[in-house]
């Protein structure tokens, strides 16, 4: 990134408008383009699967990047998991090709499905930067009673998501999608050359919605997260790009604020090792 300024570990200094994704959840490409007009302050969008039920997605990722001259970021958020190596290396390709920086991979019930996921997701894309392959640990709308339903056992949602995240790490994913205090543990855990999206956004003045663990802006960037996904709070707003204006300045100051107070984020002293190609 020529004339970006690098943090303390080397990695290009973001700002809140580069560290905000906003959240493309409509049903049509036309009301995603209507909202990505109003939103000229902001430079990345999450494409997920409502925008994949209306069809040609990768056409309109092409259209969102060509109407901004593959400016800013673009997250496909459509939780891959257990198709051929195939089915997955188009995919990737084809997020190559419209220089896609995110996309999401989900664990299949069986690990070795999961393991040759991404071991075509990687042969994929090779030498590329991108796209980066992102996992969740545990669904923000899920917490500790959803556990013991699920597991039978008490388990804090924390320490799973810890252990979980660390599992996908080893596997060869490159970041966790992560939310709620869990940002901070997974960061003290992996250290800072692993990307943490953080969904359950929620700032003072927004409802909390279906999210079971959320942060307000200033918490997240607080707890160590890269990059926030923001929705419903920008989208449903009267004025999405007032909202979402206020939402990068909340993080602009948060930043500024950790800065003062710890200008060097820990690092981890459990460094993540044996990728994918390792367990093959």
């Amino acid at each position: 990134m020529p004339g970006s300024v690098l943090n303390e570990v080397g990695r290009p200094a973001l700002s809140g408008k580069d560290r905000l994704i906003v959240a493309l959840d409509v049903p049509t490409h036309k009301q995603a383009f209507e909202l990505v007009e109003h939103l000229d302050n902001v430079s990345f969008f999450k494409v997920g699967l409502q925008l994949l039920m209306a069809g040609d997605i990768l056409g309109f990722i092409r259209r969102l990047q060509e109407s901004r001259a593959s400016q800013g970021g673009v997250f496909v958020d459509l939780k891959l998991s257990g198709d051929i190596g195939n089915t997955i290396t188009r995919l990737v390709e084809g997020c190559i090709a419209l220089n896609v920086k995110f996309i999401t991979l989900v664990e299949a019930q069986q690990s070795a499905i999961t393991i040759r996921t991404l071991q075509a997701a990687q042969e994929a894309r090779g030498t590329a930067r991108n796209p980066r392959f992102l996992m969740v640990p545990l669904f923000s709308s899920l917490d500790n009673a959803d556990l013991l339903q699920t597991t039978g056992k008490h388990i804090d949602a924390t320490t799973y998501i810890v252990e979980r995240g660390r599992e996908m790490l080893q596997h060869g994913c490159d970041g966790l999608i992560v939310s709620g205090t869990a940002i901070q543990e997974c960061r003290a855990a992996f250290g800072d050359t692993v990307d943490i999206v953080s969904p359950g956004i929620r700032p003072h003045w927004a409802q909390a919605n279906d999210h079971k663990r959320h942060t307000t802006p200033t918490q997240a960037i607080q707890f160590g997260a890269d990059y926030l996904v923001v929705g419903r709070p920008i989208y449903t707003d009267s004025n999405p790009h007032d909202a979402a204006q206020r939402i990068i300045d909340e993080i602009d100051n948060a930043q500024a604020q950790a800065t003062q107070t710890s200008p060097v984020r820990p690092r981890s002293s459990h460094p993540v090792a044996s990728p994918v190609a390792s367990l093959s």
